[in-house]
């Protein structure tokens, strides 16, 4: 149940454009973890993608506050006709 919760709060946020796989496990001291992929448009820029990734955050922690760290994998979509894109849009990570 709480992966639905998350997947609704991270469908609701402004600026993601998609949602893939969300996945909520256990850590050791038994409180749960988020794992979510997000899905960007090409025209996003870095410091959207880390705007838009603090503001789920926050959205996620006011929903489910027992939460315990939010593991955020971005994806950005780079313009099928440009064949030489930026290498910052392939993977950009970060763990709250």
């Amino acid at each position: 149940m709480l992966a639905s919760t998350i997947r609704e709060v991270l469908l609701a946020a402004p600026g993601v454009q998609s949602v893939g796989t969300v996945d909520v496990v256990t850590a050791a001291s038994g409180a749960p973890v988020v794992i979510a992929r997000l899905g960007f448009g090409p025209s996003t820029s870095v410091a959207d993608v880390v705007a838009i990734s603090g503001s789920v955050r926050a959205a996620i922690r006011t929903e489910a506050p027992e939460v315990v760290d939010i593991v955020l994998e971005p994806e950005i979509a780079a313009p099928r006709d440009d064949a030489n894109p930026p290498t910052d849009i392939f993977v950009i990570r970060g763990a709250d």
